[in-house]
């Protein structure tokens, strides 16, 4: 097989899949592995792709920004499925904070469901009119400005309260995640309200459904840290995943078993 022809499959994998590993282009083209590097740096030159240890990701598209009411309904299915995943990693009596936006929504239904004793942080309205009713939770709602169009808190008021505050596990929603690139956010208002519940926390968990791998928005929230644990739904692609845990990053998705 001739080079372009080599690099045109390897584009044709990478939009599959999201993501090609080295040591499976090796074996599927049996090549070697220097001929499969010079493949993907000139593919990269070329912008097709990104290089990543291990091998390559697709070059991360800009997520479009929705609005709340919206995003409520688009990948529900995947939202409730990664939902469920995450309520794995909360044990009764935690003290943890939940992000805003419309996977937060799906995280908090699932806690009022599965939990009999918890202490909850937010700032966003409907994590907190979802929980506010049930018995035995204890909830804390951090007020500050009212972002309307995502029924949230900001500002330093938001902070402050917040400063005041810490938990054990921060539960955080972002628009967009990317291996080379970080973890993204839309609304500027309330990113310094992320960033801020990731710095009083002891551990965090990054919720994404599949959709949001491989993608840009347009505020950096963080980088990719080992630290955090990153959360999602079944639909993401193997390879992709696989890459993810080659880069040593710590990803969760359901088993068949629990879909």
């Amino acid at each position: 097989m001739f080079a372009k022809e080599r690099r045109d499959k390897i584009c044709e994998m990478m939009r599959e899949n999201g993501a090609v590993t080295t040591s499976y282009l090796v074996d599927f083209f049996n090549v070697s592995i220097e001929t499969i590097r010079r493949d993907l740096l000139c593919l990269e030159e070329s912008g097709m792709l990104m290089r990543v240890h291990g091998g390559a990701v697709q070059v991360g598209e800009m997520k479009q920004y929705n609005s709340l009411p919206l995003r409520n309904t688009e990948q529900s299915a995947q939202k409730r499925e990664l939902a469920k995943k995450a309520v794995q990693n909360v044990c009764e009596g935690d003290f943890i904070i939940v992000d805003s936006g419309s996977t937060a929504i799906y995280f908090a239904e699932e806690l009022k469901e599965k939990f009999s004793s918890l202490t909850v942080v937010t700032y966003s309205i409907d994590v907190f009119e979802i929980l506010r009713n049930h018995k035995d939770f204890s909830v804390i709602l951090c007020g500050g400005i009212f972002e309307k169009s995502e029924n949230a808190f900001y500002g330093s008021l938001t902070l402050d309260m917040l400063d005041r505050l810490h938990v054990s596990k921060a539960f955080i929603c972002p628009s967009a995640v990317s291996l080379e690139n970080g973890i993204y956010d839309y609304q500027h208002n309330l990113c310094s309200v992320q960033r801020k519940i990731m710095e009083i926390s002891d551990s965090i968990f990054i919720l994404a459904d599949s959709s949001k791998f491989e993608s840009r928005a347009l505020f950096k929230l963080s980088d990719m840290k080992t630290e955090y644990v990153y959360i999602t739904d079944g639909s993401l692609s193997e390879k992709l995943k696989k890459l993810y845990v080659e880069n040593g990053i710590n990803i969760q998705t359901p088993k068949k078993s629990e879909c």
